[in-house]
């Protein structure tokens, strides 16, 4: 542990939400609020999409950041007892990286979420990259796009969902989620370059229901433990009432049990850790 505020205690808290101010997003924020409040939730934050220049402009989420802001500014008003942070969801890609960036700046971030989506110029979402590629090939693929993007980036705070592109792969059973033996030198690579820029490991409980396990799997956790990694996030990544807040005590009882240490929490960029 290099960096960062310390806290003893637990805390009930989800780093990975999309309301209306994602494209994707299903939920207001006073629903997102209530919902948090409703389960004991101490702490949120928003990390709404900015995927600049992705190659679908169906895909290209950027926020409408005034509006964003103030209604982040209200809804911290109407929930005094919920502390609600200002984040953002950054999707590398990685020919608007500068002008990516110059945006970013200009606004007043809580946490920075760094997320890759976009391989070989399609988005893993769409079942298109998966065409004339092995699973062995797309799933390698992604994780060497994945070491550059984390190479190129300093000016972040944690990585989303490591395993990103086995959550809309076609393969079935223990084919579908991507583990560490899939490619471990490039996982080591990964992980060791987390741990040298300071960065945390988010733990998104979204790949449970997808694959079974959360991204990244166990056996990455494992290593990245085991590597000397001791800073998480989690989130629950989720998009509509229904998901807040789903599986993250299930995944910090799993990453405790691993032997992970913090817990990490973010305001005005600085990272306050406390006990998984």
């Amino acid at each position: 542990m290099k960096k960062g505020l310390f806290h003893v205690e637990q805390q009930r808290m989800d780093y990975h939400l999309h309301t209306i101010h994602s494209a994707d997003g299903e939920q207001s924020l006073e629903e997102l609020c209530t919902a948090m409040e409703r389960q004991g939730v101490q702490e949120i934050c928003l990390t709404e999409h900015f995927d600049l220049g992705h190659p679908d402009p169906e895909l290209m989420f950027i926020p409408d950041w005034p509006a964003y802001a103030e209604d982040v500014r209200q809804a911290r008003l109407r929930h005094p007892g919920l502390t609600i942070r200002f984040g953002v969801e950054m999707g590398d890609i990685a020919t608007h990286r500068t002008e990516a960036a110059a945006v970013l700046d200009r606004q007043p971030l809580d946490f920075r979420l760094l997320s890759l989506h976009v391989v070989d110029g399609h988005d893993c979402w769409e079942p298109v990259y998966y065409q004339e590629k092995t699973r062995d090939e797309a799933y390698l693929a992604y994780v060497r796009a994945t070491f550059e993007t984390l190479s190129y980036w300093d000016d972040f705070d944690s990585l989303a969902h490591l395993g990103y592109v086995a959550k809309f792969a076609p393969y079935q059973g223990d084919k579908r989620p991507l583990v560490y033996e899939d490619a471990p030198e490039e996982f080591d690579a990964i992980l060791r370059l987390l741990i040298r820029k300071d960065k945390c490991l988010e733990v998104n409980t979204s790949g449970l229901d997808a694959t079974g396990d959360v991204f990244p799997h166990t056996s990455i956790l494992r290593r990245y433990i085991a590597l000397g990694g001791e800073c998480f996030t989690f989130g629950s990544d989720s998009h509509t009432v229904a998901r807040d807040y789903q599986y993250i005590e299930r995944a910090k009882d799993l990453v405790r049990a691993l032997g992970g240490r913090w817990q990490c929490a973010f305001h005005d960029r600085k990272k306050i850790c406390c006990r998984i």
